[in-house]
C-alpha cells in the first residue's frame, strides 16, 4: 500500500509507534494457544495509543488504568462521554484519538497487505480463525444493535453492557451441547458413538 493509505500505517508513524509493529506480528504470528485475533489486535493497538496520550497528559497508567479507559471509552454513551470528557480536560485530543482507533478488518488488512504476512493455518489452524473472525463479527453487530436499543430507550441496565458470543456445538443423535472451545480442547463433542 502507497504511504498512509492504510490507517495503521498512518497511525503508527503519527504516534511515533513505529517499533510496536514488530510486537503487532508477534502477536498474531504466536503459536495458536499465545496468539492474539484481529479483534483482540485490534483493542490491544487502539489501548497502547490511548496510553502513549495519557502518559503525555501526565495522567496515570499504572496497573489496567489505559485499558479500563478503553474499554469505558466503548461503553454506553453516558460512560462514554464521561471517560472523554475527562480525558479532554487532561489535554488529551479525545475526538482525534477515537478517530484514529481502529477496527479489526483495518488490523488485519494491514497485517495482510502491508506486512505482507500470513499466519500458518497448514495445521488446522484455519478453522479457528475462520470460527473466531465471525465470532467478532457478530460481537461487533450484536453490541451495535445493543446500543441503539439503549439509546432508543428500548433496552436498560443499570451499568455497562457486555456481548459474548458462544459457538455452541450440538450432537443431532444424542443432543448434547458443548461449547466450541472446550470441544476442541477435550477433542470431542460426544461420546454417543463409543
Amino acid at each position: 500500500m502507497s504511504e498512509y493509505g492504510c490507517k495503521v500505517c498512518r497511525v503508527l508513524d503519527e504516534y511515533g509507534m513505529e517499533r510496536y509493529e514488530e510486537q503487532l506480528l508477534e502477536q498474531w504470528q504466536a503459536d495458536a494457544s499465545q496468539r492474539k485475533g484481529y479483534r483482540q489486535l485490534a483493542e490491544w493497538f487502539n489501548t497502547l495509543m490511548l496510553r502513549r496520550e495519557m502518559d503525555r497528559a501526565g495522567l496515570s497508567t499504572l496497573g489496567d488504568e489505559a485499558e479500563s479507559k478503553y474499554e469505558r471509552l466503548q461503553s454506553d454513551e453516558a460512560v462514554a462521554a464521561e471517560v472523554a470528557t475527562e480525558l479532554e480536560n487532561a489535554g488529551i485530543p479525545i475526538n482525534t484519538l477515537r478517530d484514529d482507533f481502529v477496527s479489526y478488518g483495518v488490523i488485519r488488512t494491514h497485517l495482510k497487505e502491508c506486512l505482507e504476512s500470513d499466519v500458518d493455518l497448514s495445521s488446522g489452524d484455519w478453522e479457528q480463525n475462520a470460527i473466531e473472525i465471525s465470532r467478532d463479527h457478530a460481537t461487533t453487530k450484536i453490541e451495535e444493535a445493543v446500543r441503539s436499543l439503549r439509546n432508543k430507550g428500548q433496552l436498560t441496565a443499570g451499568g455497562d453492557v457486555s456481548i459474548s458470543v458462544t459457538v455452541e456445538l450440538e450432537c443431532e443423535n444424542c443432543h448434547a451441547r458443548v461449547p466450541f472451545d472446550r470441544a476442541l480442547r477435550r477433542e470431542y463433542i460426544c461420546r454417543c458413538d463409543d
